[in-house]
Formats: C-alpha cells, sequence, structure tokens
C-alpha cells in the first residue's frame, strides 16, 4: 500500500511541470524568458494532441528566432534556430487560416528573418565559411520569396519581386565554396529575369562559360543569343563558342565552319579574322596537320588577313601577311630550281614558276614596309617585335638581291645595321 501511495505523489507533483498549458508559454515570451519557454513549447507540441494547434507553433517561431540573436549560440546553431522559426511561422499560416497573430504583427517576423538569414551571410562570407555563407544566404532568398508568395506587404520597405544583390551573393559564396553548379543556378535566376549592364556582364561570362564547359548546347546557345543582345562589343562569346569544337589538329574542318559562321555575322571583328588566320597559317607552315588542298588553303589565308588587316590597329596581321607571302614566294622558287629538264615544256614550267614567285615578292613588299615604319615610330619595341624586324628586313635584303637592285639592298643592310640587338 505504502507504495502505491508513493507513486501517486509522485505523479502529482511531476504533473504540473509537463502540463504547461499555452498561457504560461505567452507568459514566459513576454517575460523573454526564452530558454524556459523553448523546453515548454517543445513539450507542449511534443503532444500528439496539441500538433494542431496554431498558436503553438506561433510561439515556436517567436521563441526560436529571439533565441538566434543570443550571441551565446554560435551562429551555425543561430541559423538552425531561424530555419526553426521560418517553418514554425509558416506552420502557423497553414494551421489558422486567419493568419491573426502574424497579421497583427504586419507580419514583420518574415521580415526580420530575412534580414536576419541575410547578415548571417555576411558574417559567415567574412569568415571564409563559404558553405554556411551560401547556406545563409539561400535561405535569406527563400523567405524573400515566401514573402512575395504571399503578397506580404510593409510600411516601412518594399520587398521588391527580386533582390539581385542577394542573388549575387549566393552565387558569389557557392562559387567560392566550390558549388559551381549552384552558382550557376543562381545565376541563371539573373539572366532569366533579363537583367544586364556593366555590374552584370561577369554573370553572362560565368554561365558561358560554365554551359561551354558542360557541353551543355541546350544553354548554351540561348545564353549566348541574350549575351550578344546586351553585350554585343564583347569577343568572349566568340571564344567560347569556338572552345565548344572539338580540338582535332589534323582535320579542322569544324573549327573552320565554325569561324566562317561566326565571321558571317561579324565580318569586321578583327581578333576573329586574325585568329582564324593563325588557324590556317599554323596548318600550313606549322605542325599542325597539313590542308588537304594546300593552294585553296593559302588563297584562305590570304583572303583572311586581308580582312584582318582591315581592323587591325597594329601590324600583327600585315607581319603575319609578310611572312605567309614569302613563304609563298619561297616554295615558288623552290619549285622553279627543282625543274632540271631541258625541254620546251621544262623550260616553260621553270619560267612560270619564277613569275610567280616574283609576282609574290612584290606582292610582299607593301606589306613588309608597312610593318618596318610601324616599328620604326613605336618609343619601345618587346622582343617578338624586334624579332619580326629583323626577319622582314632579311626579306628585303633578299628579294632585292633576287632583284639586282644593288641600291635597295644597301639600304636595308644600312637598316639591318642599326636595328637593336
Amino acid at each position: 500500500m505504502k507504495k502505491i501511495f508513493m507513486l501517486s505523489i509522485l505523479f502529482a507533483v511531476s504533473a504540473p511541470l509537463f502540463a504547461q498549458s499555452l498561457k504560461d508559454i505567452g507568459t514566459l515570451v513576454l517575460l523573454n524568458k526564452y530558454a524556459d519557454a523553448k523546453t515548454s513549447v517543445d513539450k507542449f507540441l511534443a503532444e500528439p494532441k496539441n500538433e494542431s494547434s496554431a498558436d503553438a507553433w506561433y510561439y515556436k517561431g517567436r521563441i526560436y528566432n529571439a533565441l538566434s540573436y543570443d550571441t551565446v549560440n554560435p551562429r551555425i546553431e543561430a541559423m538552425g534556430l531561424k530555419s526553426t522559426s521560418f517553418d514554425a511561422f509558416k506552420k502557423y499560416q497553414v494551421l489558422d487560416a486567419k493568419d491573426t497573430r502574424m497579421k497583427e504583427e504586419e507580419n514583420a517576423s518574415f521580415l526580420n528573418l530575412y534580414y536576419g538569414f541575410y547578415d548571417l551571410g555576411a558574417t559567415f562570407f567574412n569568415k571564409k565559411d563559404f558553405d554556411n555563407s551560401t547556406n545563409a544566404f539561400k535561405k535569406a532568398l527563400e523567405v524573400r520569396e515566401y514573402i512575395n508568395s504571399k503578397k506580404i506587404t510593409y510600411k516601412e520597405t518594399n520587398v521588391s519581386a527580386i533582390d539581385t544583390s542577394l542573388i549575387l551573393n549566393v552565387a558569389i559564396a557557392a562559387t567560392q565554396a566550390k558549388k559551381t553548379s549552384e552558382a550557376a543556378a543562381y545565376y541563371k535566376k539573373i539572366v532569366d529575369a533579363g537583367i544586364a549592364g556593366p555590374g552584370y556582364l561577369e554573370v553572362y561570362q560565368f554561365l558561358a562559360d560554365y554551359y561551354a564547359k558542360a557541353n551543355d548546347q541546350a544553354n548554351l546557345q540561348p545564353l549566348l543569343t541574350q549575351a550578344r543582345a546586351k553585350y554585343p562589343e564583347n569577343e568572349f562569346w566568340d571564344e567560347v563558342e569556338l572552345n565548344t569544337v572539338p580540338k582535332n589538329t589534323e582535320d579542322k574542318t569544324a573549327l573552320y565552319a565554325k569561324y566562317d559562321e561566326l565571321l558571317a555575322k561579324n565580318p569586321s571583328n578583327y581578333n576573329l579574322n586574325y585568329n582564324y588566320a593563325v588557324e590556317y597559317y599554323n596548318s600550313l607552315y606549322g605542325n599542325d596537320g597539313k590542308p588537304k588542298d594546300p593552294v585553296a588553303a593559302k588563297a584562305k589565308l590570304t583572303s583572311v588577313l586581308t580582312q584582318a588587316i582591315k581592323y587591325d590597329k597594329g601590324v600583327d596581321a600585315t607581319v603575319l601577311m609578310t611572312n605567309h607571302l614569302y613563304n609563298i614566294a619561297a616554295d615558288l622558287s623552290s619549285a622553279a630550281v627543282m625543274v632540271k629538264g631541258t625541254k620546251p615544256e621544262d623550260v616553260k614550267k621553270k619560267a612560270e614558276l619564277k613569275k610567280q614567285a616574283n609576282a609574290k615578292m612584290d606582292e610582299l613588299i607593301p606589306y613588309a614596309e608597312k610593318a618596318l615604319k610601324y616599328y620604326s615610330e613605336q618609343p619601345t619595341l618587346k622582343g617578338i617585335q624586334k624579332g619580326n624586324q629583323k626577319i622582314i628586313v632579311g626579306y628585303l635584303i633578299e628579294i632585292y638581291g633576287m632583284k639586282g637592285d644593288k641600291a635597295k639592298v644597301a639600304e636595308y643592310e644600312k637598316v639591318k645595321a642599326g636595328l637593336p640587338n
């Protein structure tokens, strides 16, 4: 009998500790006793019969958010408390169709959570904790989007439909955290919203590079169309598109086709023309795979270089043309030397080859002189420019020597002697 009596006493004493009412929880909140209030509201909601209490979820939101500001708690715990608070407030609004308590305070709690997550994101970022910074900024964006979805308005501030700064913060933090795909997803929000301007160029460049590396043509092509429309002077888009062409040093058909496609849209693009010329030049005279039709390739290179020279503010294209024409002339001269026969047709062929070689030398001279004039007018020359200058002077000495023009040979020998080492 005593044992039964003792258990009854224990039950009677313990019962009030677990029988917290909403009124008691509300009192603890009013007294700012949030730690005690947290224990009480958690116990209250642990009871299945209380799970549908809208007021209890409202109090939980208030309590957890308040505790998130306690500096005793690490910032990572603060973020967890805020996340629980946000979920609790949303649960309250589901259970209370009239949204009585939140409306009484003008839903200020959501705005408070938005600013709170934003500040946490900045704090984590400054501490170089980029993973948590990304997550905090994402939560801020989630709260903001929830506010807009519920059409909640505030007297003191206007929560616009899109917060570009916050979206950029998410993307930048994700990039720093090496979460490239996540960063791309948030940068895409900027693009999808049609936002552009000097401050957003890198957004489009990041996405173009990301899609290109992933070989995601379905997203890359629409992105490049938008990017070219918004930043038409920027040549990055052409570079990205060219880089999507599989690298093949033996067969450059696909690469040449891409250059032709891009140049058809923008024929005055100097870099596009010059780089195209370099590809052909390396194929003809370098270590890349030789073209199947060298004659056609040389004619194409001449055509592309002629176009590049029109828009060249320096002489790089002119120098490349000089080298190209010299190589053609040298090949023709060598071919003439190789004709050893004495038959009329051999003599005719040899003479024709010499004539063609001389024509290419004559064609070369104006380009060579233009390049030398440019170099002579520069206050200083880079190492590669000095090298080109010596090569071109050598060309002219050789050409005029073959022509038997001693005066010109002497003139350029003098120029050669005056060149810096």
